[in-house]
């Protein structure tokens, strides 16, 4: 197994200690189905490296928590799951090209594979239907996915979070800019057809760059293959948020893990221990500081980052590890239908 040597790798001397917070999906068994309190309790640091545009419904352009008598930005998890579900698909894809005879091998499927986040609608002409996500990659069966007409079962996620909070208030993370509305034609201020500057500006509020946002993701029952499918489309996100072709770069730190039969802390319990820190390094110092603290489950620190890169090899992703995360998806995909079946 692939996976289990880089796993080695990253986790070293704990590997042994930590081993039975893995599913093992490497064949398909009902027991699986439920879940078995695996849980690998991930902490993050997301740093903004550029100017950050976060909106969530309500229309404003930063969404703020009230903490404490201050108001804090914040990133909703689904703002990041987002991101990662779609990094982690030009991933699978990336890979798919190369080895399309071996994934459809395993699929038992030649017709392409393609999975997207966009939604599935049908025309009455002869039912054509389009895209959507496609319920048995990696990336659906550990992400989940809603049941499709004729389907089954609808899959939850076995990715959560919650909040990931600015360690800075307001006053010292946003900023208001002020811009030219550019005709999306000409690319300039000119009024098509009059020839003259429409000195038409709008303003709007901006995470500065620099600003550290901290939180938590619990990733539970996963194989792993998955886990390291997952903790490495989430160290490769590089964008978030609105507007990302002019917004939103960023970088993504994993501090610490706890490997527990249950969760570990919150992101609003990270938040209370680095309020107030703007140096990336001193909150994740502070982070694992806190953590061992609290002498619960099994803790790993380290970042992780050289460790995860270490899937991708002479400029692609390890192949192995990401068809041992199909196989494992597959196998979870027939325990599911298994459980069903046996529930009947």
């Amino acid at each position: 197994m692939k996976a289990e040597e880089y796993l080695k790798n990253i986790l070293g001397n704990n590997f042994e200690k930590v081993k039975q917070f893995f599913s093992d999906l490497s064949k398909p068994n009902r027991l699986n189905a439920i879940p078995r309190g695996r849980v690998i309790n991930t902490f993050l640091i997301i740093t903004a490296e550029g100017e950050l545009v976060i909106r969530h419904e309500g229309g404003e352009d930063i969404t703020l928590a009230s903490i404490d008598g201050s108001k804090y930005p914040i990133i909703l998890h689904e703002k990041l799951v987002s991101a990662w579900r779609r990094q982690m698909l030009e991933i699978l894809r990336h890979d798919y090209d190369r080895n399309k005879g071996d994934i459809n091998n395993l699929r038992g499927n030649n017709n392409d594979w393609d999975c997207s986040l966009r939604p599935t609608a049908s025309v009455k002409k002869g039912e054509e239907r389009m895209g959507g996500l496609c319920g048995e990659c990696p990336n659906c069966m550990t992400f989940g996915f809603a049941v499709k007409e004729g389907g089954e079962f609808n899959l939850k996620s076995r990715v959560e979070g919650d909040l990931y909070i600015s360690t800075t208030p307001e006053q010292m993370s946003v900023v208001v800019r002020t811009f030219n509305a550019v005709d999306d034609v000409t690319h300039t201020t000119l009024i098509s057809g009059e020839g003259q500057t429409t000195g038409a500006l709008f303003r709007m509020s901006l995470v500065k760059e620099g600003t550290v946002f901290v939180g938590k993701v619990a990733i539970k029952d996963v194989s792993m293959a998955e886990l390291l499918l997952l903790l490495f489309s989430l160290a490769k996100v590089s964008r978030i948020g609105g507007i990302k072709s002019d917004f939103g770069k960023i970088k993504v730190r994993i501090p610490a893990l706890i490997f527990a039969p249950y969760e570990v802390s919150s992101g609003y319990d990270i938040f209370k221990r680095v309020k107030g820190l703007v140096n990336a390094e001193e909150v994740m110092s502070k982070i694992n500081e806190y953590l061992k603290s609290l002498n619960e489950g099994i803790l790993i620190t380290g970042g992780f980052e050289s460790e995860v890169n270490a899937i991708y090899k002479n400029n692609v992703i390890d192949h192995d590890v990401i068809k041992e995360a199909w196989e494992n998806g597959i196998n979870f995909r027939k325990s599911i239908e298994q459980y069903i079946s046996k529930k009947e």
